[in-house]
Parts: structure tokens; C-alpha cells; sequence
């Protein structure tokens, strides 16, 4: 569900904040898609040939985060942060990849019940902290909004 502020105030919509917010919002919309993955991993445990599935999102945050725009920052110390250039965060999004090079049975399906259920429960803590950190920065903006009340 997109943030829409009517397009009034151009500058936060374009802000770091609201950059984080989209990031967050991609990646709960990641955790859905790892949700019903995994279920369809699991769910043909038992089916010969069949090939599990995974998402890829942190893979393309990064990538996107390491390119470097036209403007890069001058820094005058190697400890300082490298940064610079435009991070479009709505370009990022996840990426389902189908494992066909691997298989853990005679009956060529590489589907393993204890990779899956590992999974599972890695995906529900990342989508718990996720929705965390989320409600906290629309929190933060609600405490801004009424002056700090």
C-alpha cells in the first residue's frame, strides 16, 4: 500500500525518510511473496521432478545501493562514508529464482522439508521486524505531524 501525500510537498516525498519507507514497504511485500514460495516449496515435498523455488531481494538492494551516481560525494579520509548519486527505491524489487541445479533425492526433487521449515520461520521474524520498524517511522511521523504531542 503506496504513501501517497497528494504530491504537495515534492521535497519529502523524495526524502530519505520516505526512501525508507519504501524500502520497508518492498520488503514486506518480499516477505508475502517468500511466504507463499516456501508454502509451494513445501507443499510439493513429495512431488518427483519438481524444483524448489527462492526469493531474492536483499541481493538487489545491495546491488542497488552500491552503484554510484553522477554526483559522488568528496570525502577526505578513508574512514568517511561513501555516498552519492540517486537511490531510486521503487526500482528495487524482489525476484523469484527457480533451483534447477540441484536435487537431494533419486527422484530428482531438491526440495528439503528442514531448509523449507527453517525458512519459514526465518521469513515470519524478518516480516515481524519489518512490520516493527515500520510501525515505528509512521509513528515518528504522527509525533512530528501533531508538534511533538
Amino acid at each position: 500500500m503506496p504513501i501517497n501525500l497528494q504530491g504537495e510537498n515534492i521535497m519529502f516525498d523524495n526524502s530519505a525518510y520516505m526512501q525508507t519507507v519504501r524500502v520497508l514497504e518492498n520488503a514486506l511485500d518480499t516477505t508475502v511473496l517468500r511466504q507463499k514460495v516456501i508454502g509451494d516449496n513445501i507443499a510439493n515435498v513429495n512431488t518427483p521432478g519438481f524444483k524448489k523455488s527462492y526469493v531474492s531481494f536483499e541481493y538487489e538492494l545491495s546491488q542497488a545501493l552500491q552503484k554510484k551516481g553522477a554526483l559522488p560525494a568528496i570525502t577526505t579520509d578513508k574512514r568517511h562514508i561513501q555516498f552519492g548519486g540517486n537511490f531510486d527505491s521503487t526500482k528495487v524489487k524482489p525476484r523469484v529464482y527457480l533451483e534447477h541445479d540441484t536435487f537431494s533425492r533419486n527422484d530428482l526433487n531438491n526440495v528439503d522439508i528442514n531448509v523449507e521449515m527453517a525458512n519459514l520461520s526465518k521469513n515470519s521474524i524478518m516480516n515481524e521486524a519489518l512490520v516493527n520498524r515500520t510501525t515505528g517511522l509512521l509513528q515518528m511521523l504522527q509525533t512530528v505531524i501533531r508538534g511533538g504531542r
